[in-house]
This record gives C-alpha cells, structure tokens and sequence, in this order.
C-alpha cells in the first residue's frame, strides 16, 4: 500500500525531482567571488561534474525501469510477442507465446481477438532468422562485400558443375 503511494507521488513529481540536482549544481555558477583556479583544477571539475550527471542518468534510468515507467523493465519472461504482421495502418497480427501455448492474436485500434490457438508452436528462429529492415540490410551487405560475393560465386559454380 505504501509503495503504491510513493510510487504515484514520484510518477506525479519526476520532473521535479529530475530538476532538484541541477539547481544545486548550478549553485557555485551564480557566485559572485570565484577565482580562477588552474587548468588541471578546472579539468578535475568538470570530470566530476560530468561524473556526477552520469551517475544521475543512470540512477533516474535504473529507476524509471524499477517503477514500469519505461518498456522492458523487469518483467516476468511468460508473455512474448514472437511476430508482428501490419496489415494496415492500424490492424496487425501478432503471434504471441504465453508459457508453453502461441496464440495469433488480431490487434486493431479498438479491440484485440484471440484468431487461433496453435496445436504445434511455431519454431520461430528456424523460418527465417531475420526479418525486415535487418533482412535488407544483410542482403545489401553481402551483395556489396567482394568477399562475401567472391565466395557465393564459388558456391553458385560448384553447384552447377
């Protein structure tokens, strides 16, 4: 009950939070004395600095994921979607495996129907391994590698004669 509070109140307030480090930081910037200290002192402030302000991305990431704010937190590993199929601009198909069964599911703007349950699930990275623009890309890489291309010559020759 108590996390589900605090959790609302920081989902409310993250921007807030995010802002109140940097007006802190900033503080020494609107110094009225500052003196010029040596290069190598200089250099060691702004490493610091630089490391302080990763080490705040990397904690507001690590929490956005903890509270679900981001996709692909930590989530129990029984739901995958294997294969998405658009048929338009907002109707697809998705073949989507929960535990042990694979159910292709159509998805609209509206409504999502359950259109079949497979008997026998589908091996997916046996029929195709890659798929769309990765697809294009390995094609265009072996097409454009003139070793790649000097190799699938020996092969295509091979396997004429």
């Amino acid at each position: 009950m108590l996390w589900k509070k605090v959790s609302a109140w920081f989902q409310t307030r993250w921007t807030d939070l995010y802002c109140l480090p940097f007006l802190f930081l900033s503080a020494p910037l609107f110094a009225q004395d500052r003196e010029l200290g040596s290069s190598s002192s200089a250099m060691l402030k702004v490493t610091l600095g630089l490391l302080v302000v990763l080490t705040l991305m990397f904690a507001l990431a690590w929490l956005a994921k903890r509270m679900r704010l981001v996709p692909g937190g930590s989530h129990g590993h029984a739901l995958k979607v294997l294969a998405v199929l658009p048929l338009s601009n907002r109707e697809r198909l998705a073949l989507v495996q929960v535990g042990e069964q694979q159910l292709l599911l159509g998805v609209t703007a509206h409504q999502i129907n359950c259109l079949h349950q497979l008997e026998t699930p589908l091996d997916i990275k046996s029929t195709g391994g890659h798929s769309g623009f990765s697809q294009l890309l390995q094609q265009w890489k072996d097409k454009n590698n003139p070793s790649t291309a000097a190799s699938q010559s020996q092969k295509d020759s091979r396997n004429e004669g």
